[in-house]
């Protein structure tokens, strides 16, 4: 006996929303992987490296883009058929600009700003100085 394509529509729509809890776990999963090690993989770039101190922290995230083509977590999106859905707004990195902007514009005094990001660069070279000394004696 044959499946109708009502049946088979509902198969693939079982199959899908398993296949998608699947994937869900998988991604969280990256993602609380990812959290740590972006947040140590920066550290030791902004210890390590006075030249390149994103050097880890982006490498980390080049990975994590990579595994989220892999995971393919709305891949099965192109299988909507109704229209289209279209968004042209911002993104996260917008809001999350626009709220840095306006906290510092509000609560930040830019003298004082720029004197703790001149002192957290000189506290960075001098540790990085001295691990570089140790690494070439």
């Amino acid at each position: 006996m044959s499946e109708t394509p009502e049946t088979n529509s509902r198969t693939e729509v079982v199959r899908d929303t398993i296949v998608l809890q699947l994937k869900l776990i998988v991604d969280g999963l990256r993602d609380l992987a990812l959290m740590p090690l972006c947040f140590f993989a920066a550290l030791l770039g902004l210890i390590l490296h006075s030249e390149r101190p994103g050097r880890y922290v982006y490498r980390i995230l080049s990975y994590g883009r990579l595994s989220e083509k892999w995971i393919g977590l709305f891949d099965d999106a192109d299988k909507d058929e109704m229209e289209p859905i279209k968004y042209e707004g911002k993104n996260f990195d917008d809001l999350i600009v626009k709220t840095q902007t306006a906290f510092e514009s509000k609560y930040v005094d830019p003298e004082k700003k720029d004197l703790l990001v001149r002192k957290l660069n000189e506290a960075l070279n001098d540790i990085n100085s001295k691990i570089n000394h140790k690494k070439s004696v």
